[in-house]
């Protein structure tokens, strides 16, 4: 999920806790707390964590002769490197050879082939690696803001790959969530150590519902619990379901603390909260499988192309 996304969850969450939105009435700002602390995760992750991540290997294209070959030979040097005790964490980058003048590329792993394939000017370049142990989806783009970093271990399904290992560890953790709690409690009130834990441990498990999943019991585990891998944290439409949800269900709690409310709840809640919740998710769905199809065959395609090669060769 993206920021604001996060950010109106932990208000709505906030909303639900007894207090606070007549605390709220009376200029309180226990509500933006919630907000504020399901913020927290990513706060940590990319102002801090991101920047003292140890990389082994950085991955630049050449700046006279940029060539894919080259660069899909790199990454699989970087996997024979592994070794049981010893993953690899290694740095894609894009090369900026003027100031709008890029050199971009895309990386997938073809886990069948167990193949990294690098893709530059519609010019794809393979390089076997052996059995891939891989649960993101979809191609990465290495563009002008940067390219992710991997890092490389040894599994029992082959050589394991962790996508941007630096996020979504022990930041975030429902442990953590506790703890933040805890101290907010001591700190200032119970409601607002509730409100606080509250607003993290709502943004952790809608990280969950991503493919890269969460450290959800850091520091008592060390690896992150796989997503349920039903969307993408960038997808528009997940992050406007939680927006619409969110508000709508603070407006609600609002309007319900009114000495005379003036919502009729039943409506509302059928009308205005879940007939859009459910119109944009059938969208969402209907995209999602028809991405799937497309990735299907695009995925034949390359194999008959491969096959006609292997076969003429």
């Amino acid at each position: 999920m993206k920021g604001i996304a996060h950010f109106a969850s932990g208000l709505c969450a906030a909303s639900f806790v007894p207090g606070v939105v007549d605390d709220a009435a009376q200029g309180g700002l226990l509500i933006a707390l919630g907000g504020a602390c399901a913020m927290l995760p990513d706060t940590f992750d990319f102002r801090f964590a991101k920047f003292v991540e140890r990389r082994d290997a950085d991955i630049i294209p050449d700046r006279e002769h940029p060539d894919p070959q080259a660069l899909a030979d790199a990454l699989a040097r970087e996997f024979a490197l592994v070794t049981p005790n010893r993953p690899r964490i290694v740095q894609l980058h894009p090369l900026r050879r003027g100031v709008v003048d890029w050199v971009l590329y895309t990386l997938r792993f073809d886990v069948d082939r167990g193949d990294v394939v690098i893709t530059m000017n519609d010019v794809e370049a393979r390089a076997h690696v052996g059995r891939l142990d891989y649960q993101y989806d979809g191609a990465l783009e290495i563009i002008e803001l940067g390219g992710p970093s991997l890092e490389l271990s040894q599994s029992e399904q082959g050589y394991r790959i962790e996508f941007l290992p630096w996020h979504r560890q022990w930041s975030h953790s429902l442990v953590l969530a506790v703890a933040l709690g805890g101290l907010l409690a001591a700190l200032i009130s119970p409601t607002a150590g509730l409100v606080g834990g509250l607003g993290y441990a709502v943004h952790v498990l809608e990280d969950q519902l991503g493919y890269l999943g969460s450290n959800l019991f850091w520091p008592f585990t060390r690896r992150r619990f796989e997503g349920l891998r039903l969307l993408h944290s960038g997808d528009a439409i997940p992050n406007m379901v939680t927006v619409w949800l969110s508000l709508t269900l603070l407006l609600l709690n609002l309007d319900r603390a009114r000495e005379m409310p003036l919502i009729a709840v039943g409506p509302f809640l059928g009308f205005i909260v879940a007939l859009p919740v459910l119109l944009l998710i059938a969208v969402y769905a209907r995209r999602k499988w028809h991405r799937h199809v497309a990735s299907l065959q695009a995925e034949r395609a390359r194999e008959m192309i491969a096959e006609g090669e292997e076969g003429s060769g």
